[in-house]
């Protein structure tokens, strides 16, 4: 049987260390500044004032108050004894551990004052480097509480902390309801957020909350009790958000807001307002933009980052499933029709191309449009436009203009008469060889937004209709082939030398065009070697039907 072991006990933790723990337990000594303006408004002043002297080599910074001051009852139980607080339960006040004066030790001072008066006691109390402390009466009274810390710094350096100062005050104190003044500027910030879209949520004990679209894109997160910030980051991407409530607190060591049952229920009370109110503005701001009959096919930088900014706001609803029960428009087309939410996500449950990407307006465009393609107007630099679409409508259902391809007829009648000889050539040879045709026409392959202008010929099931340009080669000859209509693209340098030869060679020109149709694809040396006997034998043909006359 083992002996019983003696209980360690552990050594009690003197004051001294105590005081040490605390006047280290912040990264940043300045975060004082915030802790003497939280204990100010704490007191019940509605303004702080926060300013520096320098005075024979000295550092003297002045943090003012008109609240309610101390007595001495309250100097000796508050000031000057750790972790005494009549804070706790108090969720008007944020300072529950009773610590926020000892913070000005971070800043290793020579000698702190505190000059206060209530109830008709006036007291001044001197820490010394040491921390020890002394209370002395004064006669004169002080109206709320006046601190004082010196220090010893160069001038320059007096400089710098006096900038770092303002810095921090800004960052820590600058949405508390009390007015707070640093070196005589006010620093109070409105509770807002520099969002073009944005909602906001008041309940009681002024709690607030506002939700926004960063500009940017960013996330952001901040948390504060009664305007004091506790902890600012980004907790939700591309969300910005600030939460007040007098029920969340900072930890300890003031680097985090505590994560409990208060801090969930605003957070619940954020995603909620994002995933509603939030989305219910962007569809409604989108809706607006691209109704209001304004739209421009080639609009300004100006133009063109408001609607990015709206469609990447869309897409972040998107991508959180929120745009499925609600509608609005959404994108424009080339000619300026409106395109709604509801349409495309029905369009997106088809296959086939129903959607179109296109970056402006053009013939091939207008001529999806008139078949019944819905085209969405797209210029390139729109990323975020581009990943809304591509979010609405999968890739079966959705492509780019580039797939596709028309013809556009001869300019007039006469440019059609000079290449009708080439064009009866090659229909002619290729009815012999077997193809199913519907004609061989001429026409310009030249346009804008064009992925086939250096194509010398091209096929379509109706001429001058929308064309896959992954069809644009197909020519049947068999049994249960369609027929297709040949069209020449008269910009075309092969084309155009085979509509001179074809003055006087109509079977050449014709061999040379339907080669060059072929190259690149099926032509081989037994289909070259087809066309080329059936260009003989039609050329024997002519020249002998041209003797015999």
């Amino acid at each position: 049987m083992l002996a019983s072991q003696p209980v360690a006990t552990p050594e009690p933790l003197s004051v001294d260390d105590a005081l040490e723990r605390l006047v280290n337990q912040f990264s940043d000594p300045m975060a004082c500044f915030r802790e003497l303006i939280q204990n100010a408004l704490d007191a019940g002043s509605e303004e702080v004032e926060v300013w520096f002297e320098y005075v024979e080599g000295k550092l003297v910074a002045h943090i003012d108050d008109w609240g309610g001051g101390m007595d001495r009852e309250i100097i000796h139980t508050r000031l000057t004894r750790l972790f005494a607080s009549s804070k706790a339960g108090d969720r008007t006040k944020i300072g529950k551990f009773g610590i926020g004066f000892v913070s000005v030790f971070a800043l290793e001072p020579e000698a702190v004052c505190v000059d206060t008066s209530r109830s008709g006691e006036h007291w001044r109390v001197l820490f010394d480097a040491e921390r020890r402390f002394s209370l002395i009466r004064r006669e004169r009274p002080t109206e709320g509480t006046q601190i004082q810390i010196f220090k010893t710094m160069s001038r320059a350096a007096y400089a710098e902390f006096c900038a770092r100062a303002e810095e921090v005050v800004r960052f820590w104190c600058r949405h508390v309801s009390g007015e707070v003044r640093v070196s005589g500027k006010i620093i109070n910030e409105p509770f807002d957020l520099e969002a073009p879209i944005k909602v906001w949520w008041r309940g009681g004990e002024g709690d607030q909350i506002v939700v926004g679209h960063d500009l940017e894109g960013r996330g952001f997160s901040g948390f504060y009790n009664r305007g004091l910030t506790l902890v600012e980051g980004a907790l939700r991407d591309s969300i910005a958000f600030k939460a007040d409530s007098s029920r969340l607190e900072h930890t300890l060591t003031r680097d985090d807001v505590i994560r409990e049952r208060s801090f969930e229920r605003v957070m619940t009370r954020v995603d909620r307002l994002i995933g509603e109110q939030l989305r219910d503005g962007v569809v409604e701001a989108l809706d607006t933009e691209l109704d209001s009959g304004d739209f421009d096919p080639e609009p300004g930088p100006e133009t063109l980052d408001r609607i990015e900014y709206l469609w990447a706001c869309a897409a972040y609803h998107q991508r959180e499933g929120q745009l499925q029960e609600v509608d609005g428009a959404v994108f424009w087309s080339p000619s300026g029709r409106i395109h709604r939410l509801c349409e495309l996500r029905r369009l997106g449950e088809r296959e086939g191309g129903a959607v179109v990407l296109a970056g402006g307006p053009g013939p091939l465009t207008r001529v999806l449009e008139s078949e019944g393609y819905r085209v969405v107007w797209l210029p390139e630099r729109c990323v975020q436009g581009r990943a809304l679409l591509e979010s609405l409508v999968p890739a079966p259902a959705r492509g780019e203009l580039r797939e596709w391809c028309t013809v556009l007829p001869p300019r007039n009648s006469e440019e059609a008469r000079r290449w009708q000889m080439l064009a009866t050539g090659v229909a002619r040879l290729l009815d012999d060889w077997g193809a199913k045709l519907s004609g061989v026409q001429l026409g310009h392959f030249d346009y804008q937004g064009s992925s086939v202008r250096d194509l010398p010929v091209l096929t379509q099931r109706e001429f001058g209709g929308p064309t896959r340009v992954a069809e644009a080669a197909e020519i049947g000859s068999g049994l249960f082939a369609s027929r297709r209509v040949v069209a020449l693209n008269a910009d075309h340098p092969i084309i155009r030398q085979a509509a001179g030869l074809a003055e006087v060679e109509p079977e050449l020109a014709a061999y040379l065009t339907v080669k060059a149709f072929f190259l690149g694809g099926r032509l081989d040396p037994e289909l070259d070697e087809q066309l080329a006997t059936l260009t003989f034998d039609a050329r024997l043909e002519r020249v002998g039907a041209g003797r015999g006359r």
